[in-house]
């Protein structure tokens, strides 16, 4: 077993990145059979809190079990961030938020999601210089990412949906000052 070091954080990382990615590139063939055809959105999003905003457009790709509502929806939204740090800084920067929903989609929907930023992921700074971790705290560095809860309403093709998030954001040299997001998404769907 080879220890864990910079360099295998890397691999791991990029094993990720192609894992995660892949995933927007599923075919809608590859659901015949066990899930209704997939249905697409495209949708605009707004989350909040008290100090900072996240505005996003992206696609949704939702695939049903045949015999029931329960399924998934893989996400990918990319949007501009505005979020005030530990030490009263603003920050401004891209996301490309990508997740997955987990839940009952019906007229009325509920689900769980998870999700991360493919931004950072791509760019993650894994310096192996000992002068340079010895003068920042390296535990404020880790990937972007969230998990959530949220409710809508599906009126075809309009579908407006609540939801809440918990994020982690931040950087090598900085943390943000809040963590929980409350937001807004309307989709068109085809």
């Amino acid at each position: 077993m080879y220890p864990l070091t910079f360099n295998g954080l890397t691999n791991m990382r990029n094993l990720a990145l192609a894992l995660f990615s892949s995933l927007a590139f599923i075919p809608a063939t590859s659901f015949a059979g066990i899930y209704d055809s997939p249905n697409m959105n495209l949708f605009v999003k707004s989350e909040h809190n008290s100090t900072d905003s996240i505005t996003s457009a992206g696609i949704e790709v939702m695939a049903k079990n045949n015999y029931s509502n329960f399924g998934a929806a893989f996400t990918t939204a990319l949007g501009s961030a505005e979020v005030f740090t530990k030490k009263g800084d603003r920050e401004t920067f891209l996301t490309l938020d990508s997740g997955i929903k987990f839940g009952y989609f019906s007229d009325f929907f509920v689900y769980g999601e998870v999700g991360l930023d493919l931004i950072e992921l791509a760019v993650y700074d894994d310096r192996d210089d000992h002068d340079y971790s010895d003068r920042y705290d390296d535990d404020h560095n880790n990937i972007d990412g969230y998990v959530g809860v949220g409710m809508g309403v599906d009126s075809k093709p309009f579908r407006i949906e609540i939801y809440a998030r918990a994020r982690e954001i931040d950087s090598r040299y900085w943390e943000a000052q809040n963590h929980g997001y409350a937001g807004l998404q309307v989709s068109i769907s085809f």
